[in-house]
C-alpha cells in the first residue's frame, strides 16, 4: 500500500512539473510516465485520464495544506490569532509550493471542468476552515456580528488570492509572508470588535 502511494505521488509531482511548463492540451501520459520514472499502464492504474490526473494535483495539495493547517492551529484558542495565524499560513505555503501555486490561480481556478468534478472539494474544505473561525469568534465576542461570514471570508480570501496572483505575475520574486502581518492587520481592523477596559464593547 506504502509503496501505491509513493508511486501515486510520484506520478503528481511530475505531472504538476509538465503542466506549469505547458499546455494542458499538449502534455501527453507518456511524457509525464517518463519523467516519474513508471510505465505508462501505472499511470492509469492511479488515474482515469489525464484530465483526472490534472485535477487530482489540487485535491491532494490542498489535503495537505488542511492537514498542515490543522497542525499550526493547534494550542491557538483565540479565533482572532487562529485567523491571523490562517493568513500567514496561506501565503507560508503558497510561496514555499510556487508551481502549484501558478497552476492553481493561472489555470484551475478558471477552469469550469474543475468545479464539476469532485476533485475541487479539498479546496473547499480549507474555505470552511476559516468560516467556522470567522463565526466562532462571532459567538465568543471576538468579531463583529453585523457583518456576514460569509462576507467577510470572501474580503480574506480575495485579498490573499490577489496577493498571491500578483507575486506570480512578477514572477514569484520576493517574500510572499512579508505581506502576513499587514495582512492581518489591515482585515482584523475592520472585523473584530473593539473593547477598553471600563465599558467592554465601543
Amino acid at each position: 500500500m506504502r509503496n501505491k502511494i509513493n508511486k501515486s505521488d510520484l506520478i503528481m509531482k511530475a505531472a504538476l512539473e509538465i503542466f506549469a511548463n505547458k499546455n494542458f492540451k499538449d502534455v501527453t501520459i507518456s511524457e509525464i510516465a517518463e519523467r516519474a520514472g513508471v510505465a505508462v499502464g501505472t499511470v492509469y492504474e492511479y488515474f482515469n485520464n489525464k484530465e483526472d490526473l490534472y485535477f487530482s494535483i489540487p485535491q491532494k495539495t490542498s489535503e495537505h495544506f488542511n492537514e498542515q493547517l490543522g497542525l499550526h492551529l493547534e494550542g491557538l484558542y483565540s479565533p482572532v490569532e487562529k485567523i491571523r495565524k490562517f493568513i500567514w499560513f496561506y501565503l507560508h505555503y503558497l510561496e514555499n509550493h510556487p508551481i502549484y501555486t501558478e497552476l492553481l490561480l493561472m489555470e484551475l481556478r478558471v477552469n469550469k471542468n474543475f468545479f464539476n468534478t469532485g476533485h475541487h472539494r479539498g479546496l473547499s474544505d480549507g474555505t470552511t476552515e476559516i468560516l467556522k473561525l470567522i463565526e466562532e469568534g462571532q459567538q465568543q465576542g471576538e468579531i463583529r456580528n453585523d457583518i456576514s461570514p460569509y462576507l467577510i471570508r470572501h474580503l480574506i480570501l480575495g485579498v490573499l488570492e490577489h496577493i498571491t496572483t500578483y507575486w506570480v505575475l512578477k514572477g514569484k520574486k520576493g517574500d510572499l509572508v512579508s505581506f502576513s502581518k499587514d495582512t492581518a492587520e489591515l482585515v482584523l481592523s475592520g472585523i473584530t470588535l473593539k473593547l477598553d477596559s471600563t465599558s467592554g464593547v465601543i
